[in-house]
């Protein structure tokens, strides 16, 4: 059962959730614990069903991604999960459990994707454009990241990285040394 209480459940893997827009104030019935709610989860969750309201404790416990047999990343778009069954797992295989379960997601262009360092997910902070770039460069994954380590053109990622923009970049921090990685994605 869950807490009564108006304390909401925070995130490891997603610290700013809240006032990132994931959820909203809007009362309504959580279909996953049947409880009168008066915040809504707003961004991707993948199930067969069509859900429409999520509250933030069946986010966080991992009630929704059972009830309704979902995801709100895709396991295989975390970093260090690999796409081929005969290939090694380099990320600690609960804590990707757990951002694909109990880990409200972001809203991306294509489809999310999580970043990793240190063997474990990293912490999505929120987008990031290219006048920000500059605060991270000095990190050597980071910087891996924006000069090519992603596919993309580094200097398009220099001058036309925006956030939510049509070339979106999408910050994260490593929760074991504090890293910064990248994921940039384009509609």
């Amino acid at each position: 059962m869950h807490n009564a209480s108006t304390d909401l459940p925070e995130f490891r893997f997603s610290p700013n959730a809240y006032a990132l827009g994931l959820f909203e104030s809007a009362e309504g019935l959580c279909q996953a614990c049947n409880t009168p709610r008066t915040m809504r989860y707003t961004s991707s969750f993948y199930s067969r069903e069509e859900v429409e309201y999520i509250c933030p404790w069946c986010v966080a416990d991992g009630t929704a991604a059972r009830v309704f047999d979902g995801e709100f990343s895709d396991y295989a778009g975390i970093d260090g999960v690999p796409h081929d069954s005969r290939q090694p797992l380099t990320v600690d295989e609960a804590e990707a459990r757990e951002v694909t379960t109990r880990t409200p997601s972001y809203p991306s262009w294509q489809q999310e994707e999580w970043r990793s360092h240190c063997g474990r997910p990293c912490a999505f902070l929120g987008d990031i454009g290219s006048s920000d770039l500059e605060k991270f460069l000095h990190e050597p994954d980071f910087r891996a990241d924006v000069e090519g380590g992603l596919g993309w053109d580094p200097e398009l990622l220099r001058t036309e990285l925006s956030e939510g923009g049509d070339l979106a970049g999408y910050l994260f921090r490593c929760l074991s040394c504090g890293a910064h990685r990248l994921h940039v994605d384009a509609g």
